[in-house]
């Protein structure tokens, strides 16, 4: 929250109080919650905590890394697990903080501490010498990601739930690096599994928006999470099931579900759904266009005909939307 934003609102809260509209127990929570005092010497002195508990972390771990043996790792492993529930506890209680103090630190340190647990896991791998591979990658994901499932409707956070999902689609075969010069990769193993799970995503996110969080105020922007993930992964695995030209069944499902999309944003009056349908219809329809007919079609003429197929598309949805505006209106 932005400094004058909370001054605003402390200011507003006293006057609350001076007024009588508040007692004062509900006055002292939220000018604890708004309160700019200190404000860059508090921040200063948290960052400087954790930047002392992570680097006596690094030494303690880095004198058992030298060790030699394998008592070693016996020794690290209720270490790094007890680093890492301490975490856990400390984060989870800053995030839930009733007057938000520290919700930015707990934030980090949730997550922080859900990366830590990838070395006890490592450790007991180690312990009874499983080898590392392509599934034992997954399997530490599914495991992370359920701690951090547990994490976000234990305390109803919605960050840890956003890094679960994450690690549940890595887990089935995602990947993406960084390629330098402002580029960047990504890759799926399995498109249609990864379709699947998407689609899980996307239903199981409308039936907990719809039905879950009428109930559970605290899970409010959960289902949210689920469908913005349900969508994108749906649309990125139909993309690149569609890739290949000379099939053309994918890319004529890709096209439908993009115009599916449109008509449920229309239905429901959601804008997540015509947002990923306008776009991901657009990149259909570019993708179709560089791959066929990009080598053959002059470059004047590529640009000239989607220039005349977006115009006319416009005419006709600006047409449509007139015309529903009047029926409204009589």
């Amino acid at each position: 929250m932005r400094k004058a934003v909370a001054e605003k609102l402390a200011t507003e809260v006293a006057e609350w109080g001076h007024e009588g509209l508040i007692s004062d127990a509900v006055q002292d929570v939220l000018l604890a919650r708004y309160s700019v005092d200190q404000t860059l010497g508090r921040v200063l002195l948290r960052w400087l905590g954790f930047i002392a508990l992570l680097l006596l972390a690094s030494s303690v771990f880095g004198f058992l890394g030298s060790l030699v043996g394998e008592a070693a790792l016996y020794i690290a492993l209720p270490l790094l697990g007890g680093f890492a529930y301490l975490l856990w506890i400390k984060g989870t209680a800053m995030a839930v903080d009733p007057a938000q103090r520290y919700a930015t630190s707990g934030a980090v340190l949730v997550t922080f501490s859900l990366f830590v647990a990838i070395g006890p896991l490592a450790l007991l791998f180690e312990i009874f010498d499983i080898e590392y591979g392509r599934a034992t990658t997954p399997i530490m994901m599914l495991i992370i990601s359920t701690l951090a499932f547990f994490t976000a409707y234990r305390h109803g956070l919605r960050w840890p739930l956003l890094i679960g999902i994450l690690l549940v689609f890595h887990a089935f075969g995602h990947m993406h690096r960084y390629g330098g010069g402002g580029s960047y990769f990504m890759g799926i193993a399995d498109e249609r599994i990864s379709l699947a799970v998407a689609l899980v995503a996307l239903f199981f996110g409308l039936w907990h928006e719809r039905v879950l969080e009428r109930n559970e105020n605290r899970l409010g922007g959960f289902g949210h999470v689920y469908i913005i993930f349900g969508l994108l992964y749906v649309n990125l695995s139909l993309w690149f099931l569609s890739i290949p030209w000379h099939d053309l069944i994918f890319p004529l499902v890709f096209a439908a579900a993009g115009i599916g999309q449109l008509v449920a944003g229309g239905r429901l009056h959601d804008g997540r759904f015509t947002g990923f349908g306008i776009v991901f219809l657009s990149i259909n329809f570019y993708t179709r266009m560089f791959e066929g007919f990009w080598d053959e079609l002059s470059k004047g003429t590529f640009f000239l005909v989607a220039g005349g197929a977006a115009l006319a598309l416009g005419t006709v949805f600006e047409q449509r939307a007139r015309k529903l505006k009047a029926e409204a209106g009589e």
